[in-house]
Parts: C-alpha cells; structure tokens; sequence
C-alpha cells in the first residue's frame, strides 16, 4: 500500500524533483499526539497529523511538484 504527503519547500531548491529519493524525519508536537515530517536537511515540511496517522516507513520519492508563486510544494509517496 503506498501514502502520498505533501510537503510545503519555501526556497525553490532545483534537486528536489519528480523521481528524486527522500527521507524525512519524525517531530512531535503536543507531548507526542501531534506529528510532523520534514524532508531532511530541513528541505521542506508536512502539515501536522494525528498519532495515529503517523508514516511507517520515512524513506519515499518525489512524485510531484508544483508551484503557487510564494511557494512550492512536493508530493512524496511512501510504502506503507
């Protein structure tokens, strides 16, 4: 079963492109009932999720990007 995640990149860095292998990396917020993803080295971040909606595996692939003029966003699937 594959997920998809958007991520929200402020700067337009040009190697993070469709078909390009990610990790992220797990936060927590709320004493843990809330979590985050970031792309690493802090590339770009999720939106929060509950605990129960938390990713199994941190390691995905660009499938998408776009951009909305202030931002760009990138949709990264995962093996669940």
């Amino acid at each position: 079963m594959k997920r998809e995640m958007e991520f929200k990149m402020e700067i337009d860095y040009k190697d993070m492109k469709e078909g390009r292998e990610v990790d992220v990396e797990e936060s927590y917020l709320q004493e843990g009932l809330v979590v985050y993803y970031t792309i690493i080295p802090s590339i770009a971040m999720s939106k929060n999720f509950k605990r129960q909606e938390a990713l199994k595996n941190l390691h995905g692939v660009i499938t998408k990007r776009k951009e909305d003029g202030i931002a760009y966003y990138l949709t990264v699937e995962f093996e669940e």
